[in-house]
């Protein structure tokens, strides 16, 4: 058994890690972030020693709604950094460290699909264990296979249960899930399963279509092709429910809705576990056919910034917190309890 929990906030995700030390009841402790004229970065634990004690480190490999692409390069690189040597401060003191990614770095660089090029995903496993990071606890990972490139264990939460509690406050109950992608399926059936057993048990009466968005991709770019739905000839009527990873540039999204309103879909809801919304993004959302965009704290939503994409504050794109999910599997790892009954159908 290791010593008591003790929660290190990154600059990424500060926010999210102030929610979870406040249902955790703890105070974060206090790290010291220094900027040398050079460019070089020192991280300084400010605060009492963290010999023996249960460290989690939390920090994110994304921000959202950067334009410019050098910018979001450096700050994303930047952050990485600040969580490696944030771990490797600590190392020779801390109990067990726990690298707490809440978007785990470099998540869609998960394949080699052209020659000479890294596979970055492995890369951030590789480099989280060699700082001595003693295990990675994330959010729904592009492709979950990729935590089988890590030497050191790896949990892998999901925003599922507050998507549902979301999803059925809006009582609705004539519902068609429509994955944005073929890549989506299986995690939109899933949770179209576990909203129609909740809302019966709930005595309300689910009549539930799922179907898929056919979309190919000819290059790297950020613009998909988007050619039909499949599996759902008419959503008359229905309020369709759209759940991905993440989005990137939101075109992908906005593309199927507006699919999805000319088959005629009343409403349309999209929920996204990881809202980057870089570039354009949030304008496109805004003047889509979207009836609202739900994303989580994992990455946090940079009001200011959005404001400077539409001139003024927007009304589609609505947080969802996922820190009690959080706080709640931090609580068990410390406690060597199972993490299997956090997730649906469990």
């Amino acid at each position: 058994m290791f010593g008591k929990i003790a929660i290190c906030c990154g600059r990424a995700s500060q926010p999210l890690g102030l929610r979870i030390c406040e249902i955790l009841g703890i105070e974060p402790e206090p790290v010291e972030f220094i900027r040398f004229s050079n460019g070089n970065l020192m991280v300084n634990f400010v605060g009492d020693t963290v010999r023996e004690k249960d460290v989690f480190v939390i920090q994110s490999g994304e921000r959202s709604i950067l334009q410019d692409r050098d910018l979001a390069y450096g700050t994303v690189s930047g952050d990485i950094l600040e969580l490696l040597q944030m771990i490797y401060a600590i190392k020779d003191s801390a109990g067990r460290i726990t690298a707490v990614t809440p978007y785990f770095p470099y998540a869609r660089s998960d394949k080699k699909d052209k020659p000479r090029i890294a596979i970055a995903a492995k890369m951030m496993f590789d480099m989280l264990e060699a700082v001595r990071a003693d295990r990675v606890l994330t959010m729904t990972l592009h492709c979950p296979q990729s935590q089988g490139f890590s030497n050191i264990p790896v949990d892998q939460l999901h925003a599922d249960e507050v998507f549902l509690d979301t999803i059925v406050s809006l009582g609705k109950e004539k519902l068609a899930f429509i994955a944005p992608d073929s890549g989506s399926i299986l995690n939109n059936d899933f949770l179209a399963m576990h909203v129609g057993r909740f809302m019966r048990k709930k005595g309300m009466s689910p009549d539930i279509e799922t179907g898929y968005v056919k979309k190919i991709r000819v290059d790297d770019s950020e613009t998909p092709h988007v050619r039909s739905v499949e599996g759902v000839d008419d959503l008359s009527g229905r309020t369709v429910i759209m759940n991905d990873d993440e989005t990137l540039s939101g075109k992908s999204l906005v593309q199927c809705a507006g699919i999805a309103k000319e088959r005629g879909a009343e409403d349309i809801y999209a929920f996204v576990t990881h809202g980057i919304l870089s570039g354009d993004a949030v304008r496109m959302i805004e003047e889509s056919v979207l009836t609202k965009l739900y994303v989580t704290d994992t990455v946090e939503f940079n009001t200011e910034e959005a404001e400077k994409v539409v001139g003024g504050l927007p009304k589609k794109i609505e947080t969802l917190s996922v820190a009690r999910i959080f706080a709640e599997a931090i609580k068990r790892i410390h406690e060597g309890k199972s993490l299997s009954s956090l997730f649906l159908g469990k």
